[in-house]
């Protein structure tokens, strides 16, 4: 019997036509992070399955990252892949496990679209994506302006915008290492419900940081037919940083809760 072989699908004898290797993924680039409370504070419950605990008005990260990543090759030297996302999460615990909640995602390449719906469980989604230039000249200074945008059919519905104000001193940067949660769903192919529903944590295994600015930023959100990011107008923006270079490296995730294949049409 011939023996398939590879990671991601598909996968051959010969093993040279998956999709993306396994983790560690390594990813090097850029990144626009803003913290805001929402106009509505109940909105953030909405997105948010029951069983993880969050506060009455937390506040919601949105980040874009301008990236290159090696699709799992586990060769640092491999031909890099660009994919620029958009991102949206909001603080959760469950269990005595704190992170940030994966609520919305979108990125503009498939392999890692590919590699984080079916490995890791993220729910990204297809979207034009856009990480401005870091202002003009060779170098960072404060009042360099730094812009982002995701568009979706043609609109846009996610922007932020950074103005530069100072540097983080290094013993300001943190040394814990983000830990994302979302739930990996498979919908059943043969009947309505779940074949299969999981809670993980992800993150990275390292990150590395080049500098990181504090910034004066702006944030707006629009709906499109299928998006719901007009519900996170924000009410005001608590922070916001400009990553200038981040190298990280996305490993195995943690499960969390498994309820199991086939648990039929039961909701969270």
């Amino acid at each position: 019997m011939t023996e398939l072989r590879g990671y991601g699908s598909p996968r051959t004898e010969r093993g040279r036509s998956e999709a993306y290797g396994p983790p560690p993924w390594r990813l090097a680039g850029r990144a626009l992070a803003l913290w805001f409370r929402l106009a509505d504070p109940a909105e953030a419950r909405r997105h948010v399955p029951a069983l993880l605990e969050m506060t009455e008005d937390p506040i919601v990260r949105a980040r874009f990252w301008d990236l290159a990543h090696d699709a799992g090759a586990g060769d640092p030297a491999a031909a890099p892949i660009r994919v620029a996302e958009a991102v949206v999460a909001i603080p959760v615990a469950y269990g005595g496990v704190s992170g940030d909640y994966m609520a919305h995602m979108y990125a503009d390449d498939p392999v890692y679209t590919a590699f984080g719906r079916e490995v890791m469980g993220w729910p990204l989604k297809h979207g034009r994506v856009v990480v401005g230039p870091a202002g003009p000249g060779p170098g960072l200074h404060d009042g360099v302006t730094v812009s982002a945008h995701l568009e979706r059919d043609g609109l846009t519905i996610m922007t932020a915008s950074l103005t530069l104000t100072e540097p983080l001193l290094e013993e300001e940067h943190s040394t814990e290492l983000p830990r994302w949660l979302t739930m990996k769903l498979v919908p059943r192919a043969e009947a309505s419900g779940d074949a299969l529903r999981q809670l993980l944590q992800t993150g990275p295994e390292r990150v590395d940081w080049g500098p990181i600015w504090r910034a004066a930023g702006g944030l707006r959100f629009a709906d499109g037919p299928n998006d719901e990011l007009g519900a996170f107008a924000p009410r005001e923006i608590v922070a916001a940083q400009y990553w200038s270079a981040v190298d990280l490296s996305i490993g195995y995730g943690r499960i969390l809760l498994d309820e199991g294949t086939a648990i039929g049409t039961r909701r969270l």
